[in-house]
């Protein structure tokens, strides 16, 4: 209901006169449009004031004289997530931009944050709210300095794809007839960026003054570092050209190419790629695609990605991985989006590949090891949980060795509303680089949830496979002696022959 209303705002042109009395002088301030005046600095502060106002009123008095724990107040702060939740829906459709890529990010934390506000606000993955026509067609003019019709014989009305910053149109070259994807900033968003950012940030101060439980600086920190490259097209276009040169080998892997003449920093226009998002199980099921096909070729980029080129795509949510059929149950992967790409340094890497060698043997004193040198120190347990997304019963006795069941889901959901401090602690520890991988970890489990495949040793093989090769091909370059390379070397290939003999003996077992 809210989006809706959102997306049936119609803008309108509006003139100002201040002014009294004939011959006065009147002042005329043009404003493009209502929305223009929705969108001041100004408004859009203090909407976000008075929705973070609501929630602390609403959560202080709602929970007022409750006994802690009880049923009483369980019942109590789930209907105060829920309206909370719905109150930051509302804002981040009004305000737009930056508030819906928060919304997004918070969406996807379901360690840390209780499920009435990840699944209230998932629907922002999906569903953002669209520019109107008359703004999209203003930003793609003004960039390219032409009218749509002179460079396009056919421009899509409605976008293909909405997300936080910007939308996608399909549409027609006028000069070769070539079917491309036009990705449009939203109008308002790099004027507004700024002062979102420091909207947020304020806020943020003001919950951990009111709730320290959350410690959710860091999440303001690394929007304001990233946003700007997000904002800039021509940095995404660099990274896609980037990422489609590193992974050439993936055969099944496709990168729209871009257009450049037709490119801006607000204006990204590449190839068409035809294809449905990767979380459609009916498509997948209609084209005789394997799921688990499906995500052990998702996991196997995803771990190059992260252990092997050090340069990893930070948002594959299902809206920005396509599945393509090219019949007979043949696909390819059409990866989207290249704005915000994580350039993982050697030493976060091996200490990363360190970590799961330790978590897949498993080795807890060489967790606790890996996760002291990260910074999590006694918190290495919790740490080793939030990276594998299961239970510790599960990581002690061996990932590999066990499936998530229901049983667990439920543990780790109670587990995460009742260490919320411990795990704000975690975040604000470690690594900055690792908030990004986390992040892409857990959009990785959530597409193999929906698939009905999270857990699959396929995954795990695939992973396992380039952490042996990144520890190894790390330590290569470390050791001077010759000798010591070569022993190295052997390792790594006595390590994956096996891990290969072990992988058909897997299917051999499944097959029989």
């Amino acid at each position: 209901m809210i989006i809706r209303k959102i997306l049936a705002f119609k803008p309108l042109t509006k003139v100002l006169f201040v002014g009294t009395g004939a011959g006065a002088g009147y002042t005329a301030y043009t404003v493009d449009s209502v929305e223009d005046l929705r969108q001041l600095g100004l408004l859009r502060f203090g909407r976000a004031a008075s929705t973070v106002g609501k929630i602390v009123i609403d959560y202080k008095t709602s929970l007022r004289g409750l006994p802690e724990p009880s049923s009483e107040y369980d019942d109590a702060i789930k209907k105060c997530h829920q309206r909370s939740a719905e109150h930051l829906l509302e804002l981040a459709c009004v305000n737009g931009g930056v508030f819906i890529k928060v919304g997004q990010h918070i969406s996807g934390m379901e360690y840390l944050i209780p499920p009435e506000y990840t699944q209230t606000l998932s629907i922002l993955t999906s569903q953002a709210p669209q520019a109107s026509k008359e703004d999209v067609i203003y930003v793609v003019e003004s960039e390219l300095n032409a009218k749509v019709g002179d460079l396009f014989s056919e421009f899509s009305e409605k976008p293909v794809g909405a997300a936080s910053l910007a939308q996608v149109h399909k549409a027609k070259l006028k000069e070769s007839g070539e079917t491309v994807a036009v990705k449009v900033q939203h109008k308002r968003v790099y004027k507004n960026s700024r002062t979102d950012v420091n909207t947020m940030e304020f806020l943020v101060k003001v919950a951990d003054a009111v709730f320290p439980e959350f410690r959710l600086m860091w999440l303001v920190d690394e929007i304001k570092k990233n946003l700007p490259n997000e904002l800039d097209f021509l940095h995404e276009a660099k990274n896609a050209d980037e990422a489609a040169q590193r992974f050439k080998h993936l055969k099944f892997l496709r990168i729209p190419k871009i257009k450049y003449d037709l490119t801006t920093t607000r204006v990204l226009t590449m190839e068409f790629c035809e294809g449905a998002h990767v979380d459609d199980v009916e498509y997948l099921k209609k084209n005789n695609i394997d799921p688990h096909d499906v995500c052990m070729k998702i996991g196997k980029t995803i771990s190059e990605m992260i252990f092997l080129q050090g340069y990893l795509h930070s948002d594959p949510h299902p809206g920005n991985v396509l599945i393509n059929s090219l019949g007979n149950g043949k696909y390819e992967i059409v990866l989207l989006d290249h704005g915000l790409y994580l350039n993982i340094s050697d030493h976060i890497r091996k200490l990363y590949s360190d970590l799961w060698l330790a978590i897949l043997k498993p080795d807890l004193q060489e967790i606790r090891k890996v996760a002291s040198q990260m910074g999590v120190g006694e918190l290495y347990g919790l740490f080793a949980c939030m990276v594998t997304r299961r239970s510790w019963k599960s990581v002690t006795g061996g990932i590999g060795k066990s499936k998530m069941n229901e049983s667990e889901k439920d543990e780790l959901r109670m587990y995460a509303s009742s260490l919320i401090p411990q795990i704000s602690e975690v975040l604000a520890r470690m690594p900055r680089e690792m908030l990004l991988i986390l992040k892409t970890n857990d959009l990785m489990r959530n597409i193999e949830h929906k698939l009905g495949v999270f857990g699959s040793s396929d995954g795990h093989i695939e992973m396992s496979r380039c952490v042996i090769r990144s520890s190894h091909d790390l330590a290569i370059r470390r050791s001077d002696s010759l000798l010591g390379k070569f022993k190295i070397g052997f390792h790594m290939y006595w390590s994956l022959m096996k891990l290969c003999i072990y992988q058909y003996y897997l299917r051999f077992i499944n097959y029989h």
